[in-house]
């Protein structure tokens, strides 16, 4: 029997099985890669996708917040003032809401109140507004702007008022506050921004007549009763053909609270 199994020849891959294996090895390797690939391109895309809708979300819920407020001051009507006291309001309250040269502007009232128990000077610049009113939310008014001081009295209740405002530049969205230093980058890669305006028939009207308008003149800023923003984000907003994601599209219509129903 030792004999016989001596006289086996012995067995093995031969350089044909060899190669084919080899072969198939190399296609399954290239088969894993390619799908690993795909997949790691797939999750940058959708990570990029959720960067983009995050951005458009910040940026539309923060414009539009200043957008309601927008013409507000507080317990202030200021329809309802005195002519002599309604006279001093500076020149831009009459436009909360402007577009020009591709910036839009708002002013409002800051969120924050100030009631005065004990006589003393107050300035603008420390509630980070622009003009600060001084007032008995019925006939009496002061005004003090900026670093100017303002001298207020026990039961005066104080009204920062400040300017938003908001623009794009070199596909990225930026803002600044009380119309001075440089405007500061809140989001980028934002390909457009556009604005339209709702209008009431009249200043006395209080719902949209018509389709909106991409334009008002400072006389019908009484008019407007809604904003429609439309932003649009790309990963390549120089050239959003060329972009690995889709561009993206939103629109939000915001309605000014003190002047619909």
């Amino acid at each position: 029997m030792s004999r016989r199994r001596s006289g086996w020849p012995e067995r093995g891959f031969g350089l044909v099985e060899l190669m084919i294996a080899m072969t198939l090895g190399l296609i399954l390797i290239l088969g894993v890669s390619q799908i690993f690939i795909a997949s790691k391109q797939s999750f940058v895309v959708q990570q990029h996708t959720a960067a983009l809708q995050e951005n458009a979300r910040f940026v539309l819920s923060r414009i539009s917040r200043d957008l309601r407020q927008a013409g507000m001051f507080g317990c202030l009507d200021m329809s309802r003032l005195p002519v002599a006291t309604r006279s001093q309001l500076p020149v831009a309250f009459a436009t909360p809401i402007s577009f020009a040269n591709d910036i839009l502007k708002v002013i409002s009232a800051v969120p924050v109140h100030d009631r005065i128990t004990a006589s003393g000077t107050r300035q603008a610049a420390d509630y980070g507004a622009q003009w600060l009113l001084a007032t008995n939310c019925l006939d009496e008014l002061r005004i003090a702007v900026g670093n100017d001081s303002l001298a207020v009295e026990p039961g005066d209740l104080l009204i920062p008022i400040r300017q938003v405002e908001y623009r794009l530049d070199q596909h990225r969205m930026q803002t600044r506050l009380n119309g001075s230093g440089n405007f500061e980058v809140l989001v980028d890669e934002v390909a457009g921004f556009d604005l339209q305006f709702g209008l009431a028939a009249t200043a006395a009207d209080r719902a949209v007549a018509g389709s909106y308008v991409t334009a008002v003149a400072a006389a019908d800023s009484e008019r407007i009763r809604s904003v429609r923003i439309a932003l649009s984000f790309s990963d390549n907003p120089a050239s959003v053909s060329d972009g690995q994601v889709r561009a993206q599209q939103y629109t939000l219509v915001t309605a000014l609270r003190n002047r619909l129903d």
